[in-house]
């Protein structure tokens, strides 16, 4: 087919073999999409990542349960966010994601608003739409309950050093909400360089777990004021689950329904242990819950019933959460598995590959930008389009021509096989090829960097393991619901 684009929207769609010799002179056009064998379809999103860049593998950070898998990460070795990202970003993009709900790792409070603003130019020089989500969160640093509880877990002689390293000084509501409109204009100052509006500004209060009732308040208020989307996890695990249950007696989306924040500006990551009344409460809000199946896998979350959630009415999207099945952010193979692990066993009906496909290409969008005419390859809609080629995945057809699309997207596509990326009625992609950005080269420079930090890695590496045996103490012996920690150790 051939599409006419101008100002980053579809304009007109034409057959290939009719296409008109005016689209050749207009200077905003993608003209002959694909060609024969191609399949063209809207953009995939990514709707919860952390742009990681680096696999947490890689520094010593193993798949693990979620509790005893955050400490690792503090191995991170420190690398300049814009690289991170631009790295995290061309992979996505040649896997046919244009656009992504970036969660900010802060590696520095002190620099968050450079570290955001530097992700934020990744996204413009990669060329894909980016919600970039601005961390808050005031409590729980150490675990899901007050520090010193957690503390009375770990053993006496590394105590000190994980109450230094991870339990520092919360700040205040106050001083949180600054910290934020900092990050938030240095990022608003960064995206005006670009040559299209690909990147706008979200509140990510971490989590319940680890932001008090105030800075909830405190951005469900500035939400409904400012309009800006609002990003958190929520029951990605069992322990959080337990912790809401114990903390809030009346329900935890209760209360965060009674403070505004359930509304249809709010997406939830993971959702994988929510109840059919909760989920029929944030169906009702039209809350976007992000699925996450290799992380929710990797990190022994879990899996959340998608098939349940959509006959409830939720509005479903999926994101890779930076942990895809083995790095490699192929997000057609996170719909794949997504799609296998949700179908009926033996003939009863389960979710449907077209399902998968329209969360991807039409919910998940609207986490990042906002409500649209997302997924649909028609004048008026966005210009956000990808180019699978088909004829690998049919060589062995009898008959290619009666392939059943989704159902073929959905047992065989890979990254391999996107050729082209538009994003805004600008190529990203072009021949499996990122074009903004060399990938090569910040690759290079990425893996030169994180080498020189094996001698900081192996010297915490004590500690961590300290603290994550307390950790499993803490959790194992029920301390999330309890005041204190029955199986704290001198």
């Amino acid at each position: 087919m051939a599409v006419t684009t101008a100002n980053g929207v579809i304009v007109a769609v034409t057959p290939q073999a009719d296409a008109g010799e005016g689209a050749a002179d207009t200077d905003d056009v993608v003209n002959s999409i694909g060609g024969p064998g191609s399949i063209v379809l809207p953009a995939l999103a990514d709707a919860h990542d952390h742009g990681r860049g680096l696999p947490t593998i890689a520094y010593a950070a193993a798949d693990q349960a979620l509790e005893s898998w955050l400490p690792a990460l503090s191995g991170h070795p420190s690398i300049d966010s814009g690289v991170l990202t631009s790295v995290a970003l061309a992979k996505l993009a040649r896997s046919g994601v244009g656009s992504v709900v970036h969660c900010h790792n802060t590696q520095s409070f002190d620099e968050q608003a450079s570290e955001c603003a530097a992700s934020a130019r990744a996204a413009r020089d990669v060329g894909v739409r980016m919600a970039m989500a601005i961390p808050l969160a005031d409590r729980n640093r150490l675990g899901y309950g007050p520090d010193e509880v957690v503390l009375e877990c770990i053993d006496h002689a590394h105590r000190a050093a994980v109450a230094t390293r991870w339990a520092s000084r919360p700040r205040s509501v106050a001083d949180q909400m600054l910290l934020f409109e900092e990050a938030a204009s240095a990022v608003a100052e960064t995206a005006r360089g670009g040559e299209a509006d690909l990147v706008n500004i979200q509140y990510c209060p971490v989590g319940p777990q680890w932001c008090s009732d105030e800075l909830m308040e405190a951005v469900a208020e500035a939400s409904a004021v400012s309009g800006r989307r609002v990003h958190m996890h929520l029951f990605e695990t069992r322990y959080q689950k337990e912790w809401a249950e114990a903390h809030y007696p009346g329900g935890l989306l209760h209360h965060l329904d009674a403070i505004g924040l359930l509304s249809d500006r709010l997406t939830v990551a993971h959702g994988v242990w929510l109840d059919d009344s909760e989920l029929e409460m944030l169906a009702e809000r039209r809350v976007i819950v992000s699925i996450n199946t290799s992380s929710n896998l990797r990190l022994r979350s879990g899996q959340a019933d998608v098939a349940r959630m959509r006959r409830l009415g939720v509005r479903v999207a999926f994101g890779l959460d930076g942990m895809s099945l083995d790095d490699d952010e192929g997000a057609l193979r996170e719909l794949q598995l997504a799609h296998l692990l949700n179908a009926p066993v033996g003939l009863e009906s389960g979710l449907a590959a077209g399902d998968v496909l329209s969360a991807a290409t039409s919910v998940g969008p609207a986490a990042v930008s906002g409500d649209g005419q997302w997924g649909r390859i028609t004048s008026g809609a966005p210009a956000d389009l990808m180019v699978i080629d088909g004829d690998p995945l049919t060589a062995d057809f009898v008959d290619a021509a009666a392939a059943d699309i989704d159902a073929l997207l959905l047992t065989r596509a890979r990254a391999r096989n996107v050729t082209d990326l538009i994003v805004a009625g600008r190529a990203v992609v072009e021949h499996g090829k990122v074009l903004g950005v060399d990938e090569e080269a910040l690759t290079a420079e990425m893996m030169d960097r994180a080498k020189t930090a094996r001698p900081a890695i192996e010297l915490l590496a004590p500690v961590v393991a300290a603290y994550q045996d307390g950790l499993r103490t803490f959790y194992l012996a029920g301390g999330h619901r309890a005041p204190a920690c029955s199986g704290s150790r001198a």
